[in-house]
């Protein structure tokens, strides 16, 4: 049996927090997404950089709390950037569907998945600490399973209507988004529960061998 890992924290200076390089980072991605569609980029370009600035300051108010803990604040900062690209990424094709009827399904289904995935972060957390285990394979069958879903309607609205040539970027990005949306409830785990959650996973491996 291995020997148990235990969690040892450790000081976060300002000079090392990550908060101009997360910034810079939304700002990358989130000013080109405010061009999707062209005709409201002016005011997506306002909003997409009040929301980097936002979460930024989000992080700093984590990075306030958590600078002793390494690892939680790390943790909980990569949560808030996730979240920031999968808004920035999916945005573009809401903004192409406001106000059908498509946009209305796909954003209670989004809305009703969000939920359920934050219900199950520490089943999430586990299938990437272990992806030997079941969890992992179930986190995989319904990121597939959402993509069915949220493609169909995708589809099924590219059929009804004429569409510009941004849309099948748009759709692009959308499922890249919705990847880190199903990532970002690992980011919720604490340390100390990540490190048991590793040592139950690596328990299960050395019984079944």
């Amino acid at each position: 049996m291995n020997k148990q890992e235990k969690h040892e924290k450790e000081h976060v200076t300002f000079a090392n927090n990550r908060l101009f390089v997360t910034m810079t980072l939304l700002l990358i991605i989130g000013i080109p997404m405010s061009f999707l569609p062209e005709e409201s980029y002016i005011k997506w370009l306002f909003i997409n950089i009040a929301v980097a600035i936002i979460l930024t300051f989000i992080n700093y108010l984590l990075w306030e709390k958590y600078q002793d803990d390494s690892k939680r604040y790390f943790s909980l900062h990569s949560l808030v950037m996730m979240l920031g690209m999968s808004f920035f990424a999916m945005a573009p094709v809401f903004k192409g569907l406001f106000p059908s009827i498509y946009f209305w399904l796909l954003l209670i289904g989004l809305g009703i998945f969000m939920a359920f995935l934050f219900s199950k972060s520490e089943s999430i957390a586990e299938g990437f600490l272990n992806p030997k285990l079941k969890g992992f394979k179930i986190m995989i069958y319904t990121y597939f399973g959402i993509v069915f879903f949220a493609g169909s309607i995708l589809w099924a609205y590219l059929l009804a209507t004429e569409v510009a040539p941004w849309v099948t970027v748009a759709i692009l990005t959308f499922f890249i988004g919705l990847f880190f949306v199903m990532v970002s409830p690992a980011m919720l785990i604490t340390p100390e529960r990540a490190i048991e959650l590793r040592n139950r996973g690596n328990e299960s491996a050395y019984k079944s061998n």
